[in-house]
Order: C-alpha cells, then structure tokens, then sequence
C-alpha cells in the first residue's frame, strides 16, 4: 500500500485546478487537523467542513428541555459525554448535576435499560443525540423495553438526518463543492442510497473512507479522480462492511421506531424530514410525551459564526472571536464546544500547536 507520502506527492501531480470539497463529519476533520493534511495538500484542494457533528447542530433550547427534564427528582439522566457540558440559555447537564440532579454518563443506550433495572423507582431519560447512523441502536433499546416491558425509560428524540440537510446547504450556488468526503458510519444504514442520490442531482464526487492518514488520502485522490474524469457517484473505500441481513434488520427497527419530520438545527435553520421523531404506538418510551414538553422550532442567536462553518462557507480562522473571546476554556459557539466541533479541532491542532509528525 502506497505511503501517506507517497500518496501526497500524488495528489500534487494530478491536482492541476480548484477543487473544493466538503468534510462532512466532525471525526474526518479533526483527524485532517491533526495529521496537518490542510498544510500539505496541494495549494487547489480546498478543504471546507461540513455539518457533521451531532452536538454542534442540537439548538440550544433543545438542549434546555433535556436540563428540565434532568432536573426532575424522579429522573436520572443517562446521557454520552459530549453532552454534557454543552449548555442551553442558561445552563448544562454538568451544571444541574452540580445541583443535584443525577445524572450518569453512558458509553451506548442499552446501558439505560440495565440503569432502569436497578432503579425502579426512577425513570431513565436518555437524550438520542446523533445522526441517523445512530438511530438502529436506539431503535433496538426502544423495541427491547418494550418487549421486556421495562416501563421506566425513556428517551428524547433528538436524531438528525444527514442527507436531506446536505442537499440543503448544496443548493447554495455560492458553495460551490464539488465532491464529499463521507465516514464509514454511513454504511450501518442505507445512507449510501441518499448520497448517490445526492451525488447525481448535484454532480459530486462522494467517497467514504476510515479515518487514518492514509484512508483519508486515498478518499481524496478517489474524488480528485472522479471529478477529472466527469464522474458523479459514491465510492466505498471503507473496510467496514455490513451484511445485507443487518442492513435490512436495522433498516426494519428505525422503520418501526421513528419517523422523519421538519426539524430544526443550530445555525441552520429548519430543514425539511431532517429529523427522526418517536411513533405515537411507542410514545411511552417518548420522554416529550412522558413529560409534556415542547422541543421548540426557534434558535437562539448565536455571535459566532458557527453556522456558516458548518455550512462550508468559513472556516474557524475567519471567525472574529476564534482563539481570542472563544476557546476551548471559554467556548461560545457549539463548533468549539464539543470535541468533534471543527473549532475545537482547530484550536487543539494549530493554536496549541501540537502536530504529530
């Protein structure tokens, strides 16, 4: 297999024009930033980031629902890490468990059903933060409290849909990408049905691809390829490989859980079936029904431009606060706040400096 340096030295060969491409997931760019591939690509290839992270894209008053849910007494919150010191208008999971509110931090939601168990006397409410890679596990938990009629947990409905969202952003005609670099998440659902999709209507060169070195070099010489050649479609070069009876089982569950409606994301604005909400035969399992709240539909202003980072139109150096009134100490916006943000990947690889060779 060719070197990394081999494979750069390739790319310096046959970029010979502007090429523009999209980095959708937070995991991509912060692997980009630290193998420093944005200070040795060719001077043509223009990397821009990509809405990609769950946490970034959660509005702030979603985020203050699940803190008021959280502070209910019958309630333990189990939620990942990411979430927990991001806030809404006021305050965070962290902040509230400071407080008193108890809440535990999980590494996959079939934890919550174990946490419902031993705990029956409270209700396990678990915040689904993520895309729709995510949501055949959830969907999974959900239909297992059901059948094993585990009554105290819940969660709250917060999984977005990639796809639809990108076509979004790529009807922009000031964006201007020419192709996607895509993780190897997408492949645990049909997704590689949209973004071909997606790479026909909009003439893309789309790849999937791991997140080492040189996975991601081969990705980007793939797309460099496809886009000399004319070539709008979706290549897997990723080496994980789903079977065809999980593909339909996973596909069977989500199809049964949830459905996909009109939903809002954090600099984005609302977006057309870009989010997976809970069907009304499962609403005991809803903690937005359990609880009678309301995710509301508006955003909040934020003073950074984070939305226009997630949208490909900037990047954390064009942000007027980015290192100075924002950092990962002190962080403003979501894109600096979550460490799959792609300011906060910026931050840790070129302001602290900190480079492997």
């Amino acid at each position: 297999m060719p070197s990394s340096r081999e494979l750069l030295l390739e790319l310096q060969q046959i970029v010979d024009r502007p090429i523009r491409i999209m980095v959708v997931c937070g995991t991509h760019n912060r692997a980009i930033l630290r193998y420093d591939l944005r200070n040795r690509l060719p001077q043509n290839l223009e990397l821009v980031s990509g809405p990609g992270c769950t946490v970034c894209v959660m509005p702030s008053g979603h985020i203050d629902v699940v803190v008021k849910i959280a502070r209910q007494p019958d309630v333990i919150t189990a939620t990942c890490e990411d979430l927990l010191q991001v806030k809404g208008t006021r305050e965070s999971l962290a902040s509230v468990r400071q407080k008193g509110a108890q809440v535990e931090v999980i590494s996959s939601p079939r934890e919550c059903l174990a946490i419902a168990e031993a705990n029956p006397d409270k209700i396990i409410v678990y915040p689904a933060v993520g895309f729709e890679a995510t949501a055949p596990g959830i969907a999974e938990v959900i239909l297992e409290a059901a059948s094993r009629g585990v009554d105290n947990f819940c969660v709250i409905p917060s999984i977005r849909l990639l796809p639809p969202t990108l076509d979004s952003l790529l009807a922009d005609p000031h964006l201007n990408i020419d192709g996607l670099l895509c993780s190897d998440h997408i492949n645990s659902l049909s997704d590689t049905e949209a973004y071909t999709g997606l790479a026909k209507k909009h003439h893309l060169a789309c790849c999937i691809a791991g997140f080492e070195q040189e996975d991601i070099l081969r990705c980007l010489l793939n797309m460099v390829g496809q886009i000399k050649s004319g070539v709008a479609q979706v290549d897997n070069l990723s080496t994980v490989v789903y079977s065809s009876e999980e593909y339909v089982k996973a596909k069977q569950m989500v199809t049964e859980v949830f459905f996909a409606v009109d939903t809002i994301w954090r600099g984005l604005g609302i977006i057309e079936e870009s989010g997976f909400v809970i069907r009304d035969e499962l609403s005991l399992y809803d903690a937005t029904k359990r609880f009678n709240v309301r995710l509301p539909d508006e955003e909040i202003h934020c003073q950074c431009i984070c939305g226009m980072i997630m949208s490909g139109l900037g990047l954390p150096p064009d942000c007027p606060d980015f290192g100075k009134g924002c950092t990962t100490g002190h962080p403003i916006g979501p894109c600096m706040l979550s460490s799959e943000g792609i300011c906060a990947s910026y931050y840790k690889y070129t302001l602290e400096n900190s480079h492997p060779v």
